[in-house]
């Protein structure tokens, strides 16, 4: 029996008993882009959501597979959805060229991916939606185990 956990092959979240909350995919929101594994924000009618872009500090969670879907398959506008808020150990989708190792922290990036929170001043950086449990460095986008725990961003000196 291996040891740590074990990536899914046909689920999102790999351990962990996360709320889960159905919403609808939004007028707004790019259809190719809304994939299980992927960070979004609320639009524009409540319970409604999109992608999250780059450096998001209203991530609201990611989206898991639906009952009749896969992994591989997005969610059209209107479609429902079941939006993972919680703590809880999740195959997200990282962005390409990230060079992330074991314990780093991970914000949102463009599409709904995640990406490495980088340096820089406070308020500038999105909220840390999680943390790395694995390392990755490759060159097109990659499913990495992520403790998924979002926080909110501190704020800037004023």
């Amino acid at each position: 029996m291996p040891q740590g956990i074990v990536k899914p092959v046909s689920q999102i979240v790999a351990s962990g008993k996360p709320l889960v909350v159905e919403m609808e995919v939004g007028a707004n929101a790019t259809e190719v882009k809304m994939l299980p594994g992927r960070l979004v924000i609320f639009d524009n009618v409540d319970l409604s959501v999109i992608e999250a872009g780059a450096k998001a500090d209203n991530v609201v969670g990611f989206l898991d597979v639906g009952p009749d879907k896969k992994k591989t398959d997005n969610f059209a506008r209107g479609e429902q959805v079941m939006v993972v808020m919680t703590d809880c150990v999740a195959l997200l989708t990282l962005l390409a060229s990230e060079n992330v190792a074991r314990g780093d922290a991970l914000v949102s990036a463009s599409d709904g991916k995640v990406a490495k929170q980088a340096v820089g001043a406070m308020g500038g950086q999105g909220s840390v939606v999680g943390w790395a449990l694995e390392s990755s460095n490759a060159t097109v986008d990659a499913e990495v185990l992520v403790h998924f725990h979002k926080t909110a961003e501190s704020a800037a000196a004023s």
